[in-house]
Order: structure tokens, then sequence, then C-alpha cells
């Protein structure tokens, strides 16, 4: 779909047709009857890629139009490397082209946010939003929920790595655990994905699909906004540009920025709307001097060790020759076998240095070796993964320039402080000890990164800080927080401070990153903004059952 140059004026324009659009538009067309304009950057999500769970993989390593990739300043804590930032850039954000992981955290990330924002954002606020947009093909109980668009299932298909990792990790102490989304993390499992049986089900087709057609609805594609106007101390629209040409579309109730924690603050900042020092550096007029705006960014900061294994535990030449035709086959006549995996199916959360025992490591199992300059010539492998749940270095995002076809500077400041690499060399270790503990140990050949060279703690932290990646979770640059807080750019109902009928419902709301997966986060974090803007927020708590979608007033 491509309206892009669809000029006029709407009740709400949504800037982002990710998670959190998505949601946002859904909601807004089907229970407000409203005229919504969705602006998306990227194209339609009309890709098979898309749809096929091992579509992911062949986006991320192979390239795609749908996923821009952000360049980070480079880093003086990471052997002053440029770290790429992968984006969705397509309908559905996020959702579309990521491995689909379904993960809320912990009921202590909700905790810190209610402190933070002051009230309203706690485990028990966010667990109806979490359980209405649900539909769990295995779970329903006090936690979840098994009648919402979105849908939610076990792994559809798992490689024999899966079960010798998670088999380990049992044996070294840690507890299956069935259900990660209940509060608690600590323990090893199989990953609830957002699958609709063998396919991927996306923010698009959860919460977009069912009103495409709606006339009140106009999506569109190749848009990208240049600044939200701003008359009298409101939003009265968005500018943005379609194949070159500028356009403008008014809206009368609101401007809801869900382009995610890097282009919002941009966009923000563009719009007159930030720190006005920097600001007036680029010429631009400050609007509302708000210094939080591109601060506090975070994200979960992953390292890998890679193995090769003595046979074929994995998805090593599944996508060659004649395996890909069949697989290919298989899929489409039975909708089964690797093709209908998202290629991580078993996860665990381990406690490595957290003085009360929460889960301040992520860990995960992929059947394949992952490429990279330590790990050599690719074949039958597996690699493991640790990742911060909580990391206490914080960057920022800023203009390059006025010109909003510039991408911003987005320096991570990952590791700056020194307990971030601290705690993912002990990560390292502690991946050592799974790959060295049997049943996994009888299927490894080697170790080829970080390799068997390296075994000191110096190495180990040259390692993380040459090869440390993002797990693609940015998240802050626009936080929500409490009254009289300088560094707060929204207030705890989502509206960007000083200027009335704009809001931000994305993942740079979040004052502190949640200890797993984002993007079932956004999408419930942007359910509860709507209902926010709508006065219907508390109507519904734990234990209630879950209204419909469609539920109005």
């Amino acid at each position: 779909m491509d309206k892009g140059g669809s000029e006029g004026s709407y009740d709400y324009i949504v800037v982002g047709g990710g998670s959190s659009g998505c949601v946002t538009a859904g909601r807004l067309v089907r229970e407000q009857g409203a005229r919504v304009l969705l602006l998306e950057a990227g194209g339609d999500d009309d890709d098979p890629l898309i749809r096929m769970p091992a579509g992911t993989f062949k986006m991320m390593l192979g390239g795609s139009p749908h996923i821009k990739s952000y360049q980070s300043s480079p880093q003086p804590h990471l052997a002053g490397r440029i770290v790429p930032i992968p984006q969705g850039n397509v309908i559905g954000g996020g959702s579309s082209v990521n491995v689909m992981a379904y993960m809320r955290g912990c009921e202590e990330d909700y905790a810190r946010w209610d402190a933070a924002i002051g009230g309203g954002w706690s485990w028990a606020d966010m667990l109806p939003h979490f359980r209405r947009q649900e539909g769990n093909v295995r779970l329903d109980d006090e936690s979840h929920g098994s009648d919402g668009p979105l849908k939610v299932s076990d792994p559809h298909y798992k490689v024999s790595a899966t079960s010798y990792f998670l088999r380990t990790m049992q044996k070294r102490g840690l507890p299956f655990r069935h259900d990660f989304n209940a509060g608690e993390l600590v323990g090893v499992g199989y990953l609830q994905t957002t699958m609709d049986g063998p396919r991927r089900c996306s923010a698009a087709d959860a919460f977009l699909a069912p009103c495409r057609a709606d006339p009140r609805l106009t999506i569109a594609t190749n848009a990208v906004a240049t600044r939200v106007r701003v008359e009298d101390g409101r939003a009265v629209g968005v500018e943005y540009r379609h194949k070159g040409r500028p356009c403008f579309a008014a809206a009368t109730r609101q401007v809801i920025l869900t382009a995610g924690a890097l282009a919002t603050p941009k966009l923000l900042m563009l719009s007159g709307i930030g720190d006005a020092d920097h600001l007036r550096a680029h010429g631009i007029d400050p609007i509302v001097d708000l210094p939080g705006v591109g601060q506090n960014l975070q994200d979960h900061v992953v390292v890998r060790l890679t193995t090769a294994t003595n046979g074929a535990f994995g998805y090593f030449g599944q996508d060659r020759g004649f395996r890909m035709i069949v697989n290919g086959l298989r899929y489409l006549l039975f909708k089964d076998g690797p093709v209908s995996s998202n290629g991580a199916e078993c996860i665990g959360f381990a406690s490595l240095d957290a003085p009360d025992g929460a889960a301040d490591t992520q860990l995960y199992c992929l059947g394949i070796m992952w490429p990279s300059a330590y790990s050599g010539p690719v074949t039958h492998g597996v690699t493991l993964m640790a990742s911060l749940t909580q990391p206490r270095s914080r960057g920022s995002v800023r203009l390059r320039s006025s010109d909003p076809f510039d991408d911003p500077i987005v320096d991570l400041n990952w590791l700056s402080e020194q307990a971030d690499a601290d705690l993912l060399v002990k990560g390292l270790r502690y991946l050592r000890q799974i790959a060295g503990s049997e049943p996994l140990a009888s299927i490894i050949a080697e170790e080829r990164a970080p390799g068997p060279l390296l075994q000191s703690d110096d190495d180990l932290e040259r390692y993380v800080r040459e090869t440390a990646e993002s797990a693609y979770h940015p998240v802050g640059t626009c936080r929500a927080g409490k009254d009289g807080d300088p560094m707060a750019v929204l207030t705890p109902d989502l509206r960007v401070r000083g200027v009335d009928g704009l809001r931000v419902f994305d993942a740079s709301m979040m004052p502190n990153i949640v200890s797993a997966n984002t993007n079932a986060v956004v999408m419930a974090a942007a359910d509860r903004g709507v209902d926010l803007m709508l006065g219907r927020a508390g109507q519904f708590r734990r234990g209630s059952p879950a209204p419909s979608p469609g539920a109005g007033p």
C-alpha cells in the first residue's frame, strides 16, 4: 500500500508504522471511528520472507530493504568500532523482521518504571494490556489471554541442538520454566513466539489487518516525517516527504510518535523540541527546551561463544541446494520443517552477579555458527549468546545536522560502566561452562570464538569490547517521568511536555529497559498509551477478564 501523497486533515496522525504504530492506529480506527493517517518511512509488508519465520535470518544476514541499519558513532569503549543497530523499516516494524520473541520482562522492571514515572506503570497496571492483546495457544490463566489478535505459541520446529542445550542447563541447576511471562525469569525453557501456526504474526497482522480496508485509515508508506508542525504551543500536523515531494497533513486531535527510540527523538529535535543549545547549534529555533530528548539510550548488549559441532545438529546448509528445495516444499505443503522455525527456540536466564538473585543475564542457543572475524569458515555449529538484562551504561541520540535525511549521531556508550564489561566476561565464562558440560559437550568439536587461546579476564574483556553487538532493542530516549524531573520528556500519560496534542507511544518512553526482548512490551505500552489518551486506564485489572480489543467505552 502506497498512499504517500495523502495530504489533508485527519483526527490523528501516527508517525511510524512499526509495532506501537500498528497498535495505536488500529485501535483508534476500530474503537473511535477516527480518521487516522499512519506514516511509515519503509514499504509495505507484502514480502513472503516476512511471513516465513526462517526469513528473519535471511533478511538479517543477507540484507533487506525492510531493515534500516543505523550506524553508531565510533565507540571508545568498543575498540573504536562503529556498531550497526538494525531497525525495522517496513509496516509492522521490528515485529515484521525480528525473531518473534514474546517476552515481557519481570515484575521488578515495572516497579522501576512505576517509581520513575510516578505511578500507573506497575506490573499490575501493564498486565491487562498484555492479556488483552494476547492470543496464546497454550496458556490461558491470570497472566495470559487466549482471545487476543496477537497469536503467541511455542516453537513450531526445534533442531536437536536445542534439546542438548536445555538438558545441559537443567543439569547445571537452572529450573525448567514453562512460562517466562508470569513475572519471574530465572530458568531455562522454550521461547514463546508471535507466530500463528507456522507463520509470523506481526503487529500489522494482529492490529492493522482488521481495519486495512476501512476508509477511515490511510496508510502512507515510503513517507518520511521531517517535522511536527507546532503552532501556539500545539501540534497541528506533520510535514513529510514522499518520493522527494514535500507534503503536509493536519491533525485535529493528536499527533502520536511511534517511530522508535532512534527516529522519534530525531523528529522531536527537528521540530524544535529538545536541548535548546543543541538545537541552536544546528540552526533550529527551540520551541520547548527539553534536555532529556535523545538522552538515556539503552540496549541489550550481546556477546557470542561460537562453536563447531561434530555433526548436523542445527541449521547449517538447510538453505542451500537440494535441502533448500525440500525444506521449501515441506513448508509450503505441510507447514513445518526448518522454514517454520525462528532459529532461537530455547532461552535461559541466570543470575551471575546480582546480590538479590535476579536474572542479570539472558542466554540464547542458536543452531548455527554465527559468522565473525573470530569464527573462521562457517560449518555445522552452535552459537551460545549472553546478554545483559539491565545494562548500566547510557548513551544518546543527537542531530547530525538539520537535514531530516541525515541519520542522527547515535552514541551507544556501551561498556562505559566497567560493571557491564565485567558481567559480560562472566557471561562468556558461564557459556564456556555450558559448552563444556554434558550432554551439550558431546556434540561440540571445538570452540571457534573467542577461541581456546583467550583465557584471562583481560583477554576475554578485549574480546567483549571488540565483538559486542546490539540485540536490536534500543529504548529510553524520550523517557516518561514525574513532574519536576528535568530529564523527563514525557508526562506519566505519555504527553510531550510543553506541547499540547503531541504524544509518544514507542520504546523511547521507557525509563529503564526491561529484562528481556522488548517487542511485546512496546505493543502493550502503546495499548496503555491509547487508554490513557482516551481516559480509560484502570478500567480492568489483574484477575478480571481481558476485554475485547474492539471494546469501546
